[in-house]
């Protein structure tokens, strides 16, 4: 691999074995050079051939919008390189490569692609300073059972993910200088935060009275269909058979009980607490739920 190649790889970023999707990418087509993801992943790629596994941890750059800053632990699995062929950017490309006539009507979609993508990820970044913030308030003990089976679903997807990767559990901790005790309590700690937000959020429905509707349904169901390339029919029925439905209309309730949250949330200035969102005053929020409340 030289700088100016092209590979495709597997790019996993993850802090305490917590996947980091802002930074992951799966079959991601790479440009090395581009600093993307800070100089560390160019610097690891150069002389690389594909089947290679790159481990390194690396300070994201700007661009990761409140991850900029953080230290993050990337596996890569090298899949493919490419050398650079460009064509000239012109009409013609646009025409061949795009839907567009025009190089610059699709230099302006992509530039309102991007404008789209970083608004998403704001978004993201306030939704989960607002629920953290509301996590925060809540004392409440939590049966263990229901911690433990939480914890061990979050191990589980962790072994299946370094699996994808070629990788055992215990290869991906070691990299990052972890054993399994470590870890496992760190997933404990992510589980019993994970079950208390789903807990506020649906006292915060009961509360405000949020249901889900037969359209919010459908649309969600259509969502997954497409992602799966099936038709939303077969996708349905799917759901209804396994149970799955209700824990989606669930999924649905909640996430329209933080769209509340956050329209009553006032996100801290540079300057004041940081990661955290204060909500605002009584009278203007919906009140969260006291711990009574909040238990299962």
């Amino acid at each position: 691999v030289r700088r100016g190649d092209y590979v495709v790889a597997d790019i996993r970023a993850t802090v305490h074995e917590e996947e980091v999707p802002e930074a992951t990418r799966p079959g991601y087509l790479y440009e090395v050079g581009r600093g993307e993801f800070g100089p560390r992943l160019d610097e690891e790629l150069e002389g690389k051939r594909a089947g290679d596994i790159l481990r390194f941890n690396q300070v994201l750059p700007e661009g990761f919008g409140e991850r900029a800053g953080q230290e993050v632990s990337f596996t890569v699995l090298l899949k493919e390189v490419k050398a650079k062929r460009l064509p000239p950017a012109d009409d013609d490309f646009a025409r061949t490569a795009s839907e567009f006539d025009t190089l610059e009507e699709l230099r302006a979609d992509l530039r309102d692609k991007l404008r789209a993508a970083k608004e998403r990820e704001a978004d993201r970044a306030v939704r989960d300073r607002v629920l953290q913030a509301l996590v925060e308030r809540v004392d409440v003990e939590l049966p263990e059972r229901l911690v433990d089976e939480e914890t061990e679903r979050r191990v589980e997807a962790a072994r299946e993910r370094a699996a994808r990767m070629g990788l055992t559990i215990g290869e991906v901790l070691g990299a990052q200088g972890w054993d399994e005790l470590r870890f496992r309590a760190d997933a404990r700690a992510h589980a019993v935060r994970a079950i208390v937000a789903d807990l506020v959020l649906e006292a915060v429905a009961r509360q405000e009275g949020i249901q889900v509707t037969a359209e919010e349904l459908g649309r969600e169901i259509a969502a997954i269909a497409a992602s799966l390339g099936r038709d939303p029919k077969e996708v349905a029925a799917t759901l209804d058979r396994t149970g799955q439905i209700v824990t989606l209309a669930g999924d649905i309730i909640r996430s329209k009980a933080l769209d509340l949250l956050v329209e009553h949330a006032e996100i801290a200035s540079e300057g004041e607490t940081p990661g955290r969102a204060p909500v605002a005053a009584e009278d203007d929020a919906p009140s969260g739920p006291t711990p009574s409340e909040a238990e299962p």
